[in-house]
């Protein structure tokens, strides 16, 4: 488990950079915390470090399913589970497990647990709003978890 105590902006960015240079190009990664907490500006920060465009990546809340192109790599796929049913037809529909299954980065905010099913692991990032609104974010691989 790696652990980035982030007092600004710049700290989560500099967190988001370190997190994308230790990921698998196939990585799946799990962003979980609160309302505000800071997933989407972690996505651009790691989307960023991986090629994309930072001015293309915004929260996928509305469209669900974000594709960002890079040069010379798969896309980076943001998707938010926030508004997404339990109802796993609708994760078939949208093409939830051919989108986990295929090539590149997936980032997925607000993730279903469920998700596991399709994935062979991923990575858990986990952000923490402290009182004095520092963010705690906190990563650990899946594999890791379940060794435990």
């Amino acid at each position: 488990m790696t652990t980035y105590t982030c007092r600004d902006e710049n700290d989560t960015a500099a967190a988001g950079r370190a997190i994308a240079r230790s990921l698998d190009p196939e990585a799946t990664v799990h962003l979980v915390g609160d309302l505000g907490a800071g997933k989407t500006f972690l996505a651009r920060a790691i989307a960023a470090e991986l090629g994309a465009d930072p001015r293309e990546v915004a929260s996928p809340s509305f469209a669900i399913v974000h594709e960002y192109p890079r040069a010379g790599a798969p896309p980076i796929i943001h998707i938010d589970g926030y508004r997404l049913s339990e109802n796993r037809r609708e994760w078939l529909e949208i093409g939830i497990p051919e989108i986990l299954a295929g090539p590149g980065v997936k980032l997925i905010e607000w993730p279903k647990r469920a998700f596991d099913e399709f994935e062979t692991s991923h990575v858990e990032v986990t952000i923490e709003v402290r009182e004095d609104g520092a963010r705690v974010i906190q990563t650990a691989d899946s594999r890791q978890q379940t060794a435990d």
